[in-house]
């Protein structure tokens, strides 16, 4: 059961959906973010423990630079090989020290371009990026973690492209931060190859951290934390703001890119258009919030994202931990608890999620794999929390022998 990742994986994706693909209304000077921040190894020093956890997160691997390591397609000879149709196909290679994807028609060589970053843990997939100069393009060949293979990026149709911009929305998402480079040309977008920080570190949450670091080390006899951002005395709606920044759906900014910080008013920076699309239309990937502002669970207590996550550390598979969570409200012996009479209460408490959060196919989320006309979707945890009838029955018949209380 990969209940943890659907909340904060896939990240891998969020870069296809329509939420990145959404330029600025207006653009104004990039504020000097960058001289502020230190790097997630900074914190180290002091926070060592949730530091080595938060490493082996979604929220940290969701971008990485490309090495034999954080890319997860296989480049063994006969297994590094794309066809679009016998004469159009794209191999995966190691040339001079770099990873490459090459674009051959009629055995004829047409492009190469490099592995330079990896948008996506690998646990449902991986998309590639490429420098070409200042501006980053999504490489044609992203990688499907159900299958173990190479496949068609999503959003792509059944050809290879490799002039497809990223867009800095999709940055916001997968990474810390990205020093906007300023353009006469509006678009593609331009970035700074030096100045970037990856993964949704300890930054992207709590803010630059130099004068943090620079106070603390100054002044060791102070506990308190001083210069940085702590989500304990937040209100709900800014709990739920900063999360909902990545995952409420389409979202159209009115402000520069990587300006909105933990705490502030979502709305004073992005216009929200997807949240309030009925249920069905909601898809699981990209609007987790969506769909979990439309549960009762939601609606009828002050729960946030992080009432069910622990954001620092990876859960995934941790069925009965998220269970317990819900236990939290849906105490045996009340109303709320769970009404099904066929299992036995130690097995309803050891997984809420299979009936109430099943994975679902993702509508946004396919992938073309070679050979096939239909792409294969990924399977997200869906967050709009009810029962779902049809794993209730598959649940069931799941176990070895259905018990009744």
């Amino acid at each position: 059961m990969n209940y943890r990742r659907t909340f904060l994986a896939i990240l891998v994706y969020a870069c296809f959906s329509s939420a990145c693909t959404t330029s600025h209304k207006t653009e104004k000077p990039e504020p000097k973010n960058e001289l502020l921040f230190t790097g997630s190894e900074t914190c180290k020093s002091c926070h060592e423990d949730i530091y080595k956890k938060h490493q082996l997160t979604p929220h940290h691997l969701t971008s990485q630079l490309a090495d034999s390591v954080s890319i997860k397609g296989s480049f063994e000879e006969g297994k590094n090989l794309f066809f679009y149709n016998p004469e159009l196909f794209v191999t995966m290679d190691k040339e001079h020290g770099k990873f490459v994807q090459t674009l051959y028609a009629r055995n004829k060589k047409i492009k190469t371009r490099s592995f330079d970053l990896v948008f996506g843990s690998g646990v449902r997939g991986q998309t590639y990026l490429s420098w070409q100069d200042s501006t980053l393009f999504q490489l044609p060949i992203g990688y499907l973690a159900s299958v173990d293979s190479w496949a068609n990026s999503p959003g792509f149709s059944n050809r290879p492209i490799f002039n497809r911009p990223i867009t800095a929305r999709c940055l916001e998402c997968h990474s810390t931060y990205f020093k906007k480079i300023v353009s006469e040309k509006k678009q593609p977008e331009h970035f700074s190859k030096k100045q970037f920080y990856l993964g949704v570190d300890c930054e992207k949450c709590h803010g630059p951290g130099k004068q943090h670091v620079n106070f603390h080390q100054q002044n060791t006899q102070t506990k308190e934390g001083k210069f940085i951002t702590s989500f304990k005395n937040f209100t709900r709606t800014q709990q739920l703001d900063f999360c909902r920044s990545c995952h409420g759906g389409k979202l159209i900014a009115s402000k520069p890119a990587f300006s909105f910080k933990a705490g502030e008013n979502l709305n004073d920076y992005f216009t929200p258009d997807s949240v309030q699309v009925p249920g069905k239309q909601l898809d699981s990937h990209g609007n987790q919030f969506g769909m979990l502002s439309q549960s009762k669970c939601f609606l009828q207590s002050d729960m946030t994202c992080i009432t069910c996550h622990n954001v620092h550390e990876n859960e995934k598979g941790m069925v009965a931990t998220f269970s317990n969570r819900c236990m939290s409200c849906h105490r045996e012996g009340t109303k709320s608890f769970c009404t099904t009479k066929k299992l036995s209460v130690s097995m309803l408490k050891q997984n809420c999620i299979q009936c109430h959060m099943p994975e679902k196919n993702s509508n946004s989320i396919r992938m073309l794999l070679q050979g096939d006309d239909v792409p294969t979707p990924a399977k997200m945890h869906v967050h709009q929390i009810t029962v779902y009838q049809d794993e209730v029955v598959k649940y069931i018949n799941s176990m070895p022998l259905t018990k009744t209380r």
